[in-house]
């Protein structure tokens, strides 16, 4: 999640202040902003009614400030620790649904758009960042699906 003072500037990311995410294991050629999470996280998903629950508490990160940052580590120190929570559910009715499949690069799909609500928050020593309650947000596109790829296509 990445957090900016004003409009966004994806030229020179003047304006962006956190950017929170898991980093690179091992870096620089690692496992890309990636975590596994425990099974409970995720709950209630019905690709047929559009509706899922996925809800992480205390999740340990790292806030490294801003992109090129957390991609290239150029400042010192590269980042500081922090934690996030949040709560995303997909509330249905489904308004859109797609099957995807290129058994060229080995990758299917079926996915439905949605509506979404979501809650978020995290913190480092120095920061807290808390959005207002979920049911406040509005999504303007909430894709839900199913994947399958690599070793798992068939």
């Amino acid at each position: 999640m990445d957090l900016y003072e004003g409009q966004f500037d994806f030229n020179n990311f003047t304006t962006q202040v956190h950017d929170f995410d898991l980093g690179i294991e091992p870096y620089p050629e690692g496992l890309f902003w990636t975590v596994q999470v425990a099974p409970s996280s995720v709950g209630d998903v019905s690709l047929e009614k559009g509706t899922a629950r996925y809800a992480v508490q205390n999740l340990h990160l790292k806030d490294f400030f801003s992109i090129p940052n957390a991609l290239f580590h150029l400042n010192n120190p590269t980042f500081t620790p922090a934690t996030t929570s949040f709560d995303i559910r997909w509330a249905g009715p489904v308004t859109d649904r797609q099957t995807i499949r290129d058994a060229t690069v080995g990758f299917e799909g079926e996915f439905v758009s949605s509506s979404a609500t979501m809650s978020w928050s995290a913190r480092t020593t120095n920061f807290k960042f808390e959005s207002d309650p979920a049911e406040t947000s509005s999504s303007v596109l909430a894709v839900l699906g199913h994947e399958r790829n690599g070793v798992y296509f068939k």
